[in-house]
């Protein structure tokens, strides 16, 4: 996911499903189950507004649609340091902004604390000052559920517990994005740079591990992104399945022929080392080719500067931020989904799909879609062969349009915010009541 039209798109999946023991609490009618709108605290890392990538468009739209769904939802996040202008904001959510990382807390302190720590740097790295300040102020308030939004928040989960056996009371919801900590050794086993930031990288991933199953095994709700990531996370009764929704704009009609560019479009950040790595190794194997084949490969998104500097591409041509996105997706013949490295679901995908561009990706690049290889898309074993099928299938009209169309129509009707809302508050709901029902047997009358 980038950045402009793509802030406002939010990506999907199926609808959300809950797993077995907590769909036969009935889930069907929140008003039914709850007498009063939930208290929700919500802590995620970022500011997700306005949400230009994928992590936090799934935070946005997750929470805006768990308020849609009648709970009563506050933010704490830390501002942005991007100097992004909010744009897309809720009045009737509650925001606490957090100020961003100081100077001493950014660089080379980080390190030092990360290196130290018991939390892996996706957490380390926001347990700043003023974030814990501001967690200590909203833990004065009374609330029905604390959500910790992303394995980075984790550093929060001791005051979660503490909060939790003053008031038996409240419910702890975990997030995921992914399985972070098989993501992480898989990041690891991949990077091919300095020795010692690889075993840095394999130390952080065995913390990541660690907290992850922390969160899982202690908190009272666990949603997941993916069923795979259900399986790796474990498949516990207090576990839910909440894939995206999408948001964006439809095309609901859009024909490939010799007048559509012969070109292929990477849509995404790659700020995150995972990204950046799988981008890089896609690109080593595509470039020389896709110059030879006259194929043209536009990267949108933020790239960092220096990725771009000591690289000498003939074929890529990056675009960076691009505030209209719709022209891109007309004047391209086929996204691809290059992500070897990294886990969840592919915000991405839904972008592709809902503006009618055929998809051709890596094998296990498109989990948490209800979809098909070479019915709906294309998938490769290798980035080589990825490189090679894309070139391939570039000038076969018939094959990319069948592909957009089919997908389009099996994707069309199944991508509802407002229903993963339902679903989720619905899970919160049900958690608390069970959560009041145990402590209310074990209070002596």
């Amino acid at each position: 996911m980038t950045e402009g039209d793509a802030a406002l798109s939010a990506a999907g999946g199926k609808y959300g499903r809950l797993s077995p023991k907590i769909a036969s609490e009935s889930m069907n009618d929140f008003t039914a189950i709850g007498r009063s709108a939930l208290r929700c605290l919500w802590l995620t890392r970022m500011d997700p507004v306005p949400p230009d990538a994928g992590d936090l468009t799934y935070s946005f739209h997750l929470l805006s649609s768990l308020h849609r769904a009648g709970a009563q939802v506050t933010v704490l996040a830390m501002c942005r340091s991007d100097d992004s202008a909010r744009s897309a904001s809720d009045s009737r959510i509650e925001w606490v902004v957090v100020p961003p990382k100081g100077r001493s807390e950014i660089a080379g302190h980080l390190a030092v604390r990360s290196l130290f720590s018991l939390l892996p740097n996706v957490a380390t790295q926001y347990s700043t000052a003023s974030f814990r300040r501001a967690l200590r102020m909203q833990m004065t308030r009374d609330w029905d559920a604390i959500v910790i939004d992303h394995l980075g928040m984790g550093w929060a989960w001791p005051a979660v517990k503490a909060y939790r056996r003053e008031k038996p009371n409240v419910v702890s919801v975990f997030i995921a994005h992914q399985c972070e900590g098989d993501v992480r050794r898989g990041m690891a086993g991949n990077f091919r740079g300095n020795f010692i930031r690889k075993i840095g990288l394999s130390i952080d991933a065995m913390k990541a591990d660690r907290l992850e199953k922390k969160l899982v095994r202690q908190s009272d709700l666990v949603s997941a992104i993916t069923n795979e990531d259900l399986r790796c996370l474990g498949a516990l009764d207090n576990t839910v399945l909440v894939t995206p929704g999408y948001a964006g704009r439809r095309v609901e009609y859009r024909e490939i022929n010799n007048t559509t560019p012969r070109r292929a479009l990477i849509l995404g950040n790659a700020i995150w080392l995972a990204k950046q790595m799988n981008l890089i190794e896609f690109i080593s194997a595509a470039d020389e080719l896709f110059h030879e084949r006259q194929v043209e490969l536009w990267v949108v998104g933020k790239v960092p500067d220096h990725f771009q500097a000591k690289n000498r591409f003939r074929a890529a041509r990056f675009l960076g931020y691009v505030k209209d996105l719709g022209p891109i997706f007309h004047g391209v013949r086929i996204g691809i989904v290059a992500e070897r490295t990294g886990g969840g679901f592919k915000l991405k995908t839904l972008d592709y799909i809902f503006n009618r561009v055929p998809i051709a990706a890596i094998r296990g690049g498109i989990a948490g879609l209800p979809l098909t290889p070479s019915l709906h898309y294309l998938s490769f074993e290798s980035m080589r062969e990825l490189a090679e099928g894309v070139a391939a299938v570039i000038d076969d009209f018939g094959r990319l349009n069948s592909l957009q169309h089919a997908t389009f129509e099996k994707c069309n009707t199944a991508f509802d915010w407002n229903e993963r809302g339902r679903t989720l508050c619905n899970a919160v709901q049900q958690a608390v009541n069970r959560q009041r029902a145990a402590h209310a047997r074990r209070t002596p009358r």
